[in-house]
């Protein structure tokens, strides 16, 4: 087991004794962790060189949107099945979703062509929930897609990115960080766990920089800590959390479930999930 993923176990541990209304959701995201973490992915990126992927990202396309990243079939059916299995601790309906598709590499092609919807319209048509499914196939990508987007990470330095989603596979940002004592804001991915900066006073979503439509969303007694970057013209937020340092992979998952309440709350006022 890596530092890393030990790091985000111990924290995980300490989150479920701070907030027991958490605690079964803990150990749920304590088996998937260690189901989607424990065996390193093998996966590859494709070739990219620099000049290409400075001028692809100059054009404002993702680096890997386009491209083919190969899976390792077996190691990507048995996380699959792991997660789904972990999954059902909560939501006994997982484990329709291993049988529904046993093959869930078609799933995972799709979203990196940026068709999200097909993930909805596969799920619909076997009358299996849509938003578990996708959460499930972001789970069993996310270590491969780390990987992936950790290797490509040197030629993605060479580029500037100014868009709101991700430059490495094109999601929207999973939450943000305002991070070290300059509070600078980075976003993050939570297909791939890249990083971006993204400058503070601009929503991701609609670009909008008008400080009349911004603002921030947070629970009392913790805004130093946790808060939501709020956008009143389309209705978009993203959370946001004060790191030190970029938070790693497994504790990148664990801090949106250490947010889920700035969720409800944005819900509640009429912000919506990108």
């Amino acid at each position: 087991m890596t530092a890393a993923i030990a790091e985000g176990l111990a924290e995980l541990g300490k989150l479920a004794k701070r907030r027991p209304s958490l605690a079964d959701s803990c150990a749920t995201l304590r088996d998937i962790l260690t189901a989607i973490l424990s065996a390193p992915a093998v996966e590859s990126p494709p070739c990219l060189d620099e000049i290409f992927c400075r001028d692809k990202l100059a054009s404002g396309i993702p680096l890997l949107r386009g491209e083919k990243v190969t899976l390792d079939a077996p190691s990507f059916r048995h996380r699959w099945r792991a997660v789904c299995e972990a999954a059902a601790r909560q939501n006994p309906g997982a484990r329709g979703l291993a049988d529904a598709f046993a093959d869930p590499q078609h799933l995972f092609d799709e979203v990196l062509a940026g068709r999200p919807e097909s993930v909805h319209e596969a799920a619909d048509a076997v009358s299996i929930d849509p938003s578990m499914t996708a959460t499930i196939l972001r789970l069993t990508s996310f270590p491969v897609l780390a990987k992936v987007a950790a290797d490509l990470e040197p030629s993605r330095r060479q580029a500037s990115w100014e868009h709101g989603c991700c430059p490495t596979c094109g999601s929207w940002p999973l939450l943000g960080e305002f991070r070290g004592l300059e509070q600078l804001r980075f976003l993050r991915c939570g297909l791939c766990a890249s990083e971006w900066g993204f400058p503070r006073l601009c929503c991701p979503f609609c670009g909008i920089r008008d400080h009349r439509e911004l603002g921030y969303l947070h629970i009392e007694g913790e805004e130093a800590r946790f808060r939501a970057a709020t956008c009143n013209a389309c209705m978009g937020y993203v959370k946001m959390a004060s790191t030190l340092a970029a938070l790693s992979p497994p504790q990148l998952l664990v801090a949106e479930l250490a947010t889920v309440h700035l969720d409800m709350a944005a819900a509640e006022r009429g912000y919506l999930v990108v």
